[in-house]
Protein backbone atom coordinates (compact mmCIF):
# COMPACT_ATOMS: atom_id res chain seq x y z
CA UNK A 1 0.00 0.00 0.00
CA UNK A 2 1.36 3.52 -0.71
CA UNK A 3 1.41 6.76 1.13
CA UNK A 4 -0.79 8.27 -1.74
CA UNK A 5 -3.19 5.39 -1.10
CA UNK A 6 -3.39 6.44 2.79
CA UNK A 7 -3.88 10.08 2.22
CA UNK A 8 -6.45 9.69 -0.46
CA UNK A 9 -8.55 7.30 1.63
CA UNK A 10 -8.54 9.90 4.22
CA UNK A 11 -8.66 13.36 2.34
CA UNK A 12 -9.76 11.88 -1.14
CA UNK A 13 -8.53 12.32 -4.64
CA UNK A 14 -9.28 15.98 -5.34
CA UNK A 15 -6.54 18.10 -5.98
CA UNK A 16 -4.31 19.07 -2.95
CA UNK A 17 -3.72 22.83 -4.26
CA UNK A 18 -6.85 23.75 -5.10
CA UNK A 19 -7.03 27.13 -6.74
CA UNK A 20 -10.02 29.20 -6.75
CA UNK A 21 -9.94 31.36 -9.51
CA UNK A 22 -9.49 29.20 -13.12
CA UNK A 23 -7.37 31.25 -15.54
CA UNK A 24 -7.35 28.09 -17.50
CA UNK A 25 -4.04 25.93 -18.57
CA UNK A 26 -2.38 29.07 -19.61
CA UNK A 27 -1.67 30.48 -16.12
CA UNK A 28 1.66 30.04 -14.95
CA UNK A 29 0.78 29.67 -11.28
CA UNK A 30 -1.77 26.77 -12.07
CA UNK A 31 0.67 25.22 -14.27
CA UNK A 32 3.65 25.13 -11.84
CA UNK A 33 1.27 24.00 -9.01
CA UNK A 34 -0.03 21.03 -10.98
CA UNK A 35 3.21 19.71 -12.01
CA UNK A 36 4.23 19.96 -8.34
CA UNK A 37 1.18 18.28 -7.15
CA UNK A 38 1.76 15.19 -9.93
CA UNK A 39 5.80 14.95 -8.62
CA UNK A 40 4.43 14.65 -4.91
CA UNK A 41 1.88 12.52 -6.27
CA UNK A 42 4.00 10.30 -7.95
CA UNK A 43 6.92 10.30 -4.87
CA UNK A 44 3.78 9.60 -2.67
CA UNK A 45 2.97 7.16 -5.31
CA UNK A 46 6.00 5.08 -4.69
CA UNK A 47 6.64 5.23 -1.14
CA UNK A 48 4.74 2.10 0.14
CA UNK A 49 3.96 1.93 4.32
CA UNK A 50 6.97 -0.78 4.46
CA UNK A 51 9.23 1.86 3.62
CA UNK A 52 7.77 4.15 6.17
CA UNK A 53 7.88 1.52 8.85
CA UNK A 54 11.49 0.98 7.84
CA UNK A 55 12.45 4.53 8.68
CA UNK A 56 10.51 4.68 12.13
CA UNK A 57 13.01 1.22 13.51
Amino acid sequence: MSFLDVIQAIEGTASLFDCSFDHGPQCPNQRIILQGENKMENYFRNMTLADLAKEIQ
